[in-house]
C-alpha cells in the first residue's frame, strides 16, 4: 500500500493506494501518528484507488477511529470503490464512520 498525505484546513489527508491488507497495517499505523504529531482533529481516508481491503485493514480503519474518538477526534472516508464499501458494510463501519463521495463534504465533517 502506498500512503500520500496531505494537510487541508484542520484535517489529515490520507491518499492510500493499493492492497490495504495485514502486510500494510504497520505502515497505516505510522502514519496514522502523524495526526498526533500535527495536532490534527479529523483524519480523512480517500480509499479512491484501494483495490483490496481485507479484514486486517478493516481492523485497522476501526483501530484508528477507536484512537481519534477517544482524543475527541473524527474520521472521514472518501470515495471507496464499490467493492471496498461492501467490506465495509458487512463489517458494520459505516454504522459508525461516514463515508462521502467528495473530499469536500469530508471536510466539513472535521
Amino acid at each position: 500500500m502506498n500512503i500520500v498525505e496531505r494537510h487541508m484546513e484542520d484535517a489529515l489527508i490520507f491518499d492510500l493506494s493499493g492492497r490495504f491488507e495485514f502486510q500494510s497495517t504497520p505502515q497505516f499505523f505510522v502514519a496514522l501518528g502523524r495526526i498526533e504529531e500535527l495536532g490534527g482533529k479529523h483524519l480523512i481516508l480517500n480509499l479512491e484507488q484501494i483495490s483490496f481491503l481485507d479484514s486486517a485493514g478493516l481492523s485497522a480503519i476501526h483501530v484508528a477511529h477507536q484512537k481519534l474518538s477517544a482524543v475527541g477526534g473524527t474520521m472521514s472516508i472518501v470515495n471507496p470503490l464499490p467493492h471496498v464499501q461492501r467490506m465495509m458494510e458487512r463489517a458494520n463501519l459505516t454504522s459508525i464512520i461516514p463515508i462521502h463521495s467528495l473530499e469536500e463534504q469530508a471536510l466539513l465533517v472535521g
